[in-house]
């Protein structure tokens, strides 16, 4: 083992701070990186982190890109 925490749903949900049916629409939707084990969901912590800050990244430069030219519409180039 690499030392990897892996998490449940509901572990995921109190972590982010939304309950367990948000984990798993955004699992089921392909939004969240998840893995079945016996029929449960798991998560691994590293790759829930990197998946954080992707969100984080993804959101700020949207922003940035907004006000740069407020007069463009968020998410269009």
């Amino acid at each position: 083992m690499d030392g990897n925490i892996n998490l449940s749903v509901e572990e995921v949900a109190r972590w982010l701070g939304v309950t367990s049916r948000t984990i798993y629409r955004l699992v089921q939707h392909g939004q969240l990186p998840g893995f079945k084990v016996g029929g449960q969901w798991r998560f691994s912590q590293q790759m829930l982190e990197s998946w954080v800050a992707d969100q984080v990244t993804v959101e700020w430069l949207k922003a940035e890109d907004h006000k740069m030219d407020p007069n463009r519409p968020k998410g269009h180039p």
